[in-house]
């Protein structure tokens, strides 16, 4: 199985959020739920910008 890694994209840098995300939802206010296959989870405040299959991961900007 391979799930996602999520990226958040900061002053051109990317910083990684969480991986082997299973899970990503809309929260009210425009956030991101983020959840793994391990349970872990994470709330952003971000849009996507990229998700790219082959490379199982997905970046995110902030608004």
């Amino acid at each position: 199985m391979c799930d996602i890694s999520v990226f958040i994209r900061k002053n051109g840098a990317e910083e990684k959020v969480l991986e082997n995300v299973d899970i990503i939802e809309e929260v009210a206010g425009g956030g991101m739920r983020l959840v793994n296959i391990f349970g872990e989870e994470e709330t952003i405040s971000a849009r996507m910008i990229l998700y790219n299959n082959s490379e199982k991961r997905m970046v995110f900007t902030p608004v």
